[in-house]
């Protein structure tokens, strides 16, 4: 069972407000996982058709390849959140497992804090560089030169997803922390 497992048992109840927040988070998430997975399963078929025109039909497509690499960005910008939500991210647990208990939940706000600056970089920079190739009128390379800034409007959709999910996660660990709970649990 990993740390955070561990920590979640370990925690108190959520007020009524946080579970509020939290069901809204899992819906927003949900859907933009579905999203996610629809995309998926649209690139994995424009593969198996672009292969079977290609070496079957000897009649490539010129577009599926564009429509596939596009995608990937808004696949992970859309799927991340839910990875973060349920704890399911990268984590140095070596460091995080030997330090003592009572200071998970401080941990736990420091990567909050980490993952909101990265959030907010991806939507200041991703909204500028989408307004930026919006306004120069920039189009992707190859047979559909579709507009970029939509492309790069995934960068900021991300951020705020990851923002929102992030939010639920520090007010889980603060509401810990004010709890006190989890020096009670460093010393059971």
């Amino acid at each position: 069972m990993s740390s955070e497992n561990k920590n979640k048992q370990n925690a108190p109840p959520d007020s009524v407000w946080l579970s509020r927040y939290s069901c809204v988070v899992r819906w927003v998430c949900i859907a933009a996982q579905a999203l996610a997975a629809l995309l998926v399963l649209v690139d994995l078929v424009l593969i198996g058709l672009a292969v079977l025109m290609r070496y079957v039909l000897s009649s490539p497509i010129s577009w599926g390849d564009e429509i596939v690499a596009l995608s990937l960005t808004a696949i992970v910008m859309l799927a991340a959140p839910e990875v973060l939500r349920r704890n399911g991210h990268i984590a140095v647990d070596v460091v995080t497992a030997s330090l003592p208990h009572r200071f998970t939940p401080w941990v736990n706000v420091w990567s909050c804090v980490a993952v909101l600056s990265m959030a907010g970089l991806l939507i200041f920079n991703g909204w500028k560089t989408a307004m930026l190739s919006r306004m120069i009128g920039r189009v992707t390379e190859g047979h559909l030169e579709l507009p970029v800034w939509l492309l790069h409007l995934m960068l900021p959709v991300g951020g705020v997803l990851l923002v929102v999910v992030t939010l639920e996660l520090a007010w889980r660990n603060v509401e810990w922390l004010l709890s006190g709970r989890h020096k009670e649990d460093a010393a059971s």
